[in-house]
Parts: C-alpha cells; structure tokens; sequence
C-alpha cells in the first residue's frame, strides 16, 4: 500500500491525542473524545480535499463550497469555548488541530500542486 499525505496527517493526531490523553491521565469518557476528534478529523481531510478539488474545476459543480470554510471557522471557535468551559483536554487539542489543518493544507497543495487527470 503506497503511503499517503492523509495517512502522516492521521498519524500526527493519533499521536498528539494519544499523548495528551497519556500526559492528563484521561479517564474513558476522555478518551471517548479523542475517538470523536480523530473521526472528527478524518471528516474534515475528506471535506477540505473536496474543497480543494471543486476549486480546481472551471466551473465547480457545488456553488456554496466555498461557505464550508466559514462554517468550519465558526464551528470550531463555538467548541473550543465548549471545551474550554469543561476541561476537556483531547478535545480542546482536536480544536486546535482543526485550526491548523486549513492552514496547513494551504501550505502543503502552494507546494505540490494537484495534478489533475483526464
């Protein structure tokens, strides 16, 4: 199986959840939320690689794609203040996550452009 960008982002999270829920001592409802975050986070690689391919399109298909960014911004300052409120380390550290996965995917594509085929 060839080795993906998704695959070293999802081994970052895992990782920073892991340690994080090992370094607060997490109990199982904790480490419930880490499972939500890193689930969390694979949904929105898949939404921001979508994003990214209905950019590239002349004409996108789907008009309001680009509405999913502020969406995202938004959702992710009202649960971090959540998280914030009760304590909830693993999911204050998904927040954060979020916020730099946009960032970096920027990042990543200005240096290895998609190349699309047929």
């Amino acid at each position: 199986m060839k080795l993906r960008t998704w695959h070293l982002e999802a081994a970052v999270v895992y990782a920073v959840l892991i340690a994080v829920n090992l370094f607060t001592r997490a109990d199982a409802l904790e480490w419930l939320g880490a499972l939500a975050v890193a689930l969390g986070f694979h949904h929105a690689s898949v939404s921001s690689r979508m994003a990214e391919a209905e950019a590239a399109l002349p004409v996108p298909s789907v008009d309001c794609f680009r509405m999913a960014a502020l969406y995202f911004a938004a959702k992710e300052v009202a649960w971090f203040a959540y998280f914030a409120a009760k304590g909830s380390y693993s999911a204050l550290v998904g927040c954060a996550v979020f916020a730099v996965h946009p960032l970096w995917r920027r990042w990543y594509r200005a240096r290895f452009p998609k190349v699309v085929t047929s």
